[in-house]
């Protein structure tokens, strides 16, 4: 770069220049070399030149040491003002070129190091002493060079300290495991004592509970033996499909008859339903064909209730009130049941308005029930026809889709012992588990510790920053994936039932309630918008003609209450 600036600086010579020639003059450090005067061919003379800087130097390459010379060769250039142009300019513009020179020249030094050395080590800034500027620049290299080997002994300390803790505490973590186990044993032992003292008094309750219904069943089916009433007995299931068969060949059932089957009936199905809540002293087939029996019961009955009204609804004129020619009621009481009608006598047709005025909506009541209901406009109040029937046993809910549970509990029976007994057994056995992983672990990393430190001791004049790297993450190194034992089974415990639970839920559609989530207590109120079937017609001679049809009913609304 000085060069080319030299070129651009320098101008051509003119024709007429005289051009000096160059002459060497040995200088001593005893004789003082003379003052040198430029004469050109201008009027300046040499005390004109005083003012200006000293020409720049050029760089000379530095000699080997021990090759010194007493007597130094200066060269003394004696040329024209012609071929040099002494500026400012032309001053300034010489100095950086050279420095320029030399960064390039470091760069290209420390570019062939950096090849070797691809990870340099990232060194703090250190906080200077109080004394920082009064040091001359080799104390500061000094005191840096001293606070950098302090500062590497710290860190190498510290490495050294974390691995020491880290041993410590895997150490200490391999008690606290073995104290544990142990202190759960002691626990468990006690635990089993205390469980099986408290099951056995439990289990002696509860055979002298199940001797009691035993004897209790016995006393029952005597006393149903003597009655000699006709009625089967609810603990056989053969006398109940019995019962049942003939119920089903009866045509007809009116309201006497409904009444003498609820009487009938429901304590049968209370008997079924203890059978079936407590399933240990039958076999499942027993249970199976106990529920079947008392699904149809239940069924019969509710079809019992929907024969009645219908027989009912037949015969307006002697069966019902007629508190007014346009009105007629219903009401009567039976065993669970309570059963009303409200119904609107037809009357004759009549020559329709020219301008028909807008509907009113019927209001009606059943004080028995203290129910009121209010029907919409659009159902014509002149011949409608309203049941409502509040049973107090529940007779539509093991029809719904809802009911049953869509999965069985697993080991629902299962006592507090067995269960105890059972998740100490596994705890046990998935921690022998666990120390052979550990085990199998840290002999795996010892053999490659060992393996890392005899390569290390055969290269001492290596760095070996990777092998040593490594040989820190190995000491730091643990088995990861191994939970507590009891925690483990606590949180599997947890997530089966959030499973089973999960099993256990509906999708329900619009309008459907879900009974898994709800449960009917105190009895349904069901209210219904009925047709009024044809009545008897009265002939001479004592003849009355009717004409059969089947029960055809539109339900308006379905109304569940818990009480």
């Amino acid at each position: 770069m000085a060069k080319k600036d030299k070129k651009k600086n320098e101008r051509p010579e003119p024709p007429e220049a005289e051009v000096l020639e160059e002459t060497l003059v040995a200088a001593t450090d005893l004789e003082q070399p003379p003052e040198e005067v430029q004469y050109t061919d201008t009027s300046y003379t040499s005390a004109s030149f005083e003012s200006l800087p000293p020409p720049v130097e050029e760089i000379k390459p530095k000699k080997k040491k021990g090759k010194k010379e007493k007597v130094e060769e200066v060269v003394v250039a004696k040329k024209t003002t012609s071929s040099f142009d002494w500026s400012d300019e032309s001053i300034a513009d010489e100095e950086p070129p050279v420095e320029e020179e030399e960064d390039q020249s470091k760069l290209k030094k420390k570019g062939k190091k950096g090849k070797k050395d691809k990870k340099k080590e990232e060194i703090p800034e250190f906080e200077k002493p109080p004394n920082w500027r009064k040091m001359n620049k080799k104390e500061r290299e000094n005191w840096l060079l001293q606070r950098i080997e302090e500062w590497r002994a710290e860190k190498e300390a510290e490495k050294q300290a974390i691995l020491a803790g880290a041993k410590e505490k895997r150490l200490a973590e391999a008690r606290a495991r073995a104290n544990l186990m142990a202190k759960d044993k002691e626990q468990m032992d006690v635990r089993k004592d205390l469980l099986r003292k408290t099951i056995t008094l439990f289990q002696k309750f509860e055979q002298q509970k199940l001797e009691f219904e035993k004897r209790k069943n016995l006393r029952a089916e005597w006393n149903q033996y003597l009655r000699c009433d006709g009625l089967p007995d609810p603990r056989v299931v053969t006398q109940m499909n019995t019962y049942l068969h003939l119920w089903r060949q009866q045509d007809m059932c009116d309201d006497n008859d409904l009444d003498r089957r609820c009487v009938e009936v429901l304590p049968m199905l209370d008997l079924l339903d203890e059978i079936t809540a407590d399933t240990r002293q039958y076999t499942d087939s027993q249970i199976r064909n106990f529920n079947e029996v008392r699904v149809a019961l239940r069924e019969e009955l509710s079809n019992a209730i929907q024969f009645a009204s219908y027989t009912l609804l037949r015969d307006l004129e002697h069966r019902f009130q007629w508190p007014s020619i346009k009105l007629t009621t219903y009401e009567r009481e039976f065993k669970g049941l309570r059963l009303n009608f409200w119904v609107a006598v037809r009357m004759p047709t009549r020559k329709p308005k020219p301008i028909e005025p807008e509907p009113e909506p019927v209001e009606l009541s059943f004080p028995a029930m203290k129910v009121a209901i209010k029907l919409p406009k659009i159902i014509d109040g002149s011949c409608a026809c309203v049941r409502a029937a509040r049973s107090l046993v529940d007779l539509l809910s093991e029809r719904s889709r809802t009911f049953p549970l869509a999965a069985d509990l697993n080991n629902k029976y299962e006592d507090l012992f067995t269960f105890n007994v059972k998740e100490h057994e596994l705890t046990y056995k998935l921690k022998a588990e666990q120390e052979e992983v550990r085990t199998k672990f840290y002999k795996d990393i010892a053999a490659k510790i060992k393996e890392i430190e005899t390569f290390i001791k055969s290269n001492p004049f290596l760095k070996n920053e990777k092998e040593k790297e490594e040989l820190d993450n190995l000491n730091m190194a643990e088995p990861q994936g191994l939970p507590d034992p009891r925690s483990f089974f606590i949180e599997q415990n947890e997530l089966a039932f959030t499973k089973y639970l999960k099993q256990c839920n509906y999708k329900t559609k619009p309008g459907e309630i879900n009974l898994r989530k709800y449960r009917v207590c105190g009895g349904i109120l069901n209210v219904d918008l009925l047709t009024t079937p044809p009545q008897a017609k009265r002939m001479a001679g004592g003849i009355s003609l009717t004409t059969r049809e089947l029960i055809t009913h539109f339900a308006i609304t379905t109304v569940w209450l818990s009480c």
